[in-house]
């Protein structure tokens, strides 16, 4: 099951306080799940045998492939996976509580009223429709007598009676228009003949109450457990929320966020880069690298990897949130160079992405030498452009050999921007970054390039981009189109090397160009890679090129 990830913010204080109610409820135990009453939390071995079904509605791919790969009695394995599982979509990493998960089992716990089936709540259409949507979108239950017809190819109810949840469709943008849900009952079964509702996490996600009670818990921390993100800390660096002492990044962060304090013992630097990707969204790239200086490249005693820690909260400039920002995701990213990683002065870049909805962010973030605690910390501002409706730039040295063309709409034949890489890892630690926030999708992978486009001479580059306005075949709903990649002398057009020419049929392109098996590159030398297009469907052509550099010996 592909997601992509949408969710909408708000704060209504009754709706945050009835969640939270339930919750405490619920994790006290209270009630038997009738109504009116919080029903008793499953017990921990219900949860191991029934796990898989339990979150079939948002789990991953990877993650259904990764648990279908335990062993069934490997029951240690299945318990480390499923805590990992929750701690991927914690929105108050660092705190006691798991707002995600507390608000799930709770909602799984409630689903046991509708298992007249003979099966888990859970697995019906209707227990899976409370678990997504929750009980603050039903307004009325009604019985109506089935007429046996089908309406808009939906199938044929042929019960005597079917059960109705007329629906306030204001308390989530995934039932925008639904008035109601309808299930047939058909031999002892009740299943959903409404059809067009999406039943996925990012519409869990998106649902107000859902939403406030994570944005609630975000801004009072305290309430959630010790030292969350907003923890307010007292003079002398304790935490008021339960008096422990912040780790160095914490305590860092807090001082940039509430005074603009920054600290410099690492020199850090950062960009950002933008690829258009597919149904609107705007995939973003963020580059850095770390000055060598002030690194620890020693274990007991010898030379060793420097181990640290990239850490920061990105938010999103909103007039209508607190001090004009709303927070959107928390970032902790582990990794290790080694002393030969990069040039003598600074590490090569590494690059996290993630598919963030168009706007002006602050991310304020840092790195953490965690031999020495020695960290650098910055604030850095970003407008993620929308390439649906802004204007594609056309290469001014291919289309015009003068100024930069705005071609209008990336409705036309455009490639707005690439990115260039060394590697390109997928990412299978449990730590890795698929964490799942409101409005963010961190994808699981990590990029090796260089801010400044500059390569060793053996090096394989990667090119990462996406194509607009590529024509569709009417018959098979498909692009199709010619592909080529030179490598060009820079300011030139003298080709020293042609990749063969390819023939696709999708837009998003990943693009390797091994360096060492060109012979005529040399080091210290700049050039350019001429990407060329032949759009089949329309006849239309495109050139654009995009420079880099081999560095000197």
């Amino acid at each position: 099951m592909r997601r992509n990830q949408f969710a909408s913010m708000a704060f209504i204080f009754l709706l945050v306080f009835a969640l939270s109610t339930e919750l405490v409820d619920a994790q006290r135990g209270r009630g038997g799940g009738g109504r009116g009453r919080a029903p008793a939390a499953l017990e921990e071995a219900k949860i191991l045998e029934e796990f898989d079904n339990i979150v079939d509605l948002i789990w991953t791919d990877r993650e259904e492939d990764t648990w279908n790969d335990i062993d069934d009695d490997a029951t240690e394995d299945k318990q480390a996976f499923i805590t990992m599982f929750w701690e991927n979509r914690d929105p108050t990493p660092g705190t006691e509580s798991n707002e995600f998960r507390e608000v799930w089992m709770q909602r799984v716990a409630y689903t046991q009223r509708y298992n007249s089936e003979g099966i888990d709540g859970w697995r019906t259409d209707r227990g899976k429709f409370y678990l997504i949507y929750g009980p603050e979108v039903l307004t009325v239950q009604s019985t109506q007598r089935a007429t046996g017809g089908s309406s808009s190819g939906e199938r044929q109810a042929r019960a005597s009676s079917n059960t109705v949840w007329e629906l306030d469709d204001t308390q989530n943008p995934f039932l925008e228009g639904k008035k109601e849900v309808m299930f047939a009952r058909y031999q002892r079964s009740y299943s959903r003949i409404t059809g067009g509702i999406e039943l996925n996490q990012e519409a869990f996600l998106a649902g107000v109450a859902v939403s406030n009670y994570f944005e609630a818990r975000r801004a009072n921390p305290s309430s959630a457990g010790p030292v969350g993100a907003g923890a307010v800390l007292a003079p002398g660096g304790a935490a008021t929320a339960s008096g422990v002492i912040p780790t160095p990044d914490i305590l860092a962060m807090q001082q940039l966020m509430q005074n603009g304090v920054t600290l410099q013992d690492l020199v850090v630097r950062q960009e950002m880069a933008f690829i258009p990707a597919p149904e609107g969204n705007t995939y973003s790239i963020f580059n850095f690298d770390v000055g060598k200086s002030g690194l620890t490249f020693e274990s007991l005693g010898s030379p060793g990897p420097a181990n640290l820690l990239a850490f920061g909260v990105l938010r999103k400039k909103d007039p209508a949130s607190a001090n004009g920002l709303q927070f959107v995701y928390e970032l902790k990213i582990p990794f290790a160079v080694v002393p030969s990683n990069g040039t003598a002065e600074v590490t090569s870049t590494h690059s996290f992405g993630m598919t963030i909805e168009p706007g002006d962010y602050l991310l304020s973030w840092g790195v953490m030498d965690i031999a020495s605690e020695g960290i650098g910390t910055t604030d850095y501002e970003l407008t993620v452009p929308d390439y649906a409706g802004e204007a594609c730039v056309a290469p001014p040295e291919v289309v015009t050999g003068a100024e930069v063309v705005q071609v209008g709409p990336c409705i036309e034949l455009a490639i707005p921007s690439v990115i260039m890489a060394s590697s390109l890892e997928q990412m299978t630690d449990a730590t890795d970054l698929n964490k799942v926030y409101s409005r963010t999708r961190v994808a699981s992978l990590e990029l090796e390039t260089t801010i400044e486009n500059e390569f060793n001479r053996n090096d394989s580059l990667l090119l990462l981009y996406f194509i607009k306005g590529l024509g569709v075949d009417p018959g098979t709903q498909q692009n199709r189109f010619e592909l080529t990649h030179r490598i060009l002398l820079a300011g030139t057009e003298t080709s020293i090397a042609r990749l063969p020419l390819q023939e696709k049929l999708a837009s998003d392109i990943l693009q390797e160009i091994p360096l060492s098996q060109v012979q005529q590159i040399e080091a210290g030398t700049d050039y350019e890679i001429l990407i060329e297009i032949n759009d089949q469907i329309t006849g239309n052509v495109l050139f654009h090129k995009v420079p880099f550099s081999v560095r000197g010996s």
